[in-house]
């Protein structure tokens, strides 16, 4: 049961790792128990095992701690107060500020997970196709940035969000996405980008992004028959 809490909702900057614990315990709950997001369970093998949250908070702290000092990756939390005036992370996101040209940005690299399965090759190219598919949009889109007639070479990236079920529809949501688009005023007027899924679009438009097209995942025959998430490519410049 979820406990007794005010509606004191704050959306701060992750400044401690052990806040990445309970961060991934609301990545699961969301992720995991509600919408069983298939790239985000692949990409978290164990994820309901105490020991796949210790490793996904883990991962967490570690590509926070790696991010810190160039400041282009925000790691947000939620937070409401809690009966004895603690606080209680309800939901977090990150934040990305990328660009393919050097200087303007965090720069995009490819991903390795031979660590998640390093016994299970067809696991490991099943995950590294989803990804790939997933972000072709972003990186078709940083790609135009990246041209020499492209006023602005980065844009803003949601890279994840997401909110625990049981304290969903309070804001937090909303509040956790105006915050990279303020901060993309704040960099000078930068457009934001986002693959979003079924549940968080509806919010995200109603925040000024536009749908462009919906991801299709190019995989291997032997996967065309597994659940895969309906996300879709968003973005908030012109059409």
């Amino acid at each position: 049961m979820a406990p007794s809490i005010s509606d004191d909702l704050r959306i701060e900057l992750i400044t401690e790792a052990g806040d990445f614990q309970p961060a991934f315990i609301c990545l699961r709950n969301a992720f995991g128990h509600q919408t069983h997001d298939g790239i985000w369970t692949a990409m978290n093998p164990g994820w309901d095992t105490p020991e796949g949250v210790a490793r996904g908070a883990r991962e967490l702290a570690d590509r926070w701690t790696a991010s810190r000092e160039k400041g282009d990756t925000q790691f947000l939390k939620a937070t409401l107060a809690g009966p004895g005036g603690e606080r209680i992370i309800i939901g977090m996101a990150i934040w990305v500020h990328a660009s393919l040209v050097p200087g303007h940005g965090e720069a995009i690299k490819p991903a390795d997970f031979t660590h998640l399965y390093p016994d299970n090759e067809p696991e490991e190219r099943y995950l590294r196709q989803l990804l790939d598919s997933l972000f072709q949009q972003r990186l078709k889109t940083l790609r135009e940035k990246a041209r020499p007639e492209s006023p602005q070479k980065s844009a803003m990236v949601m890279d994840l969000l997401a909110v625990d079920p049981a304290f969903q529809r309070r804001g937090a949501a909303s509040q956790l996405a105006q915050w990279g688009l303020d901060e993309a005023q704040r960099r000078g007027g930068l457009e934001a980008i986002t693959e979003a899924s079924k549940m968080g679009r509806l919010v995200y438009k109603q925040l000024g992004f536009r749908e462009v097209q919906g991801i299709e995942y190019k995989v291997d025959e032997e996967f065309k028959e597994r659940e895969r998430p309906s996300n879709v490519f968003m973005r908030t410049g012109a059409a």
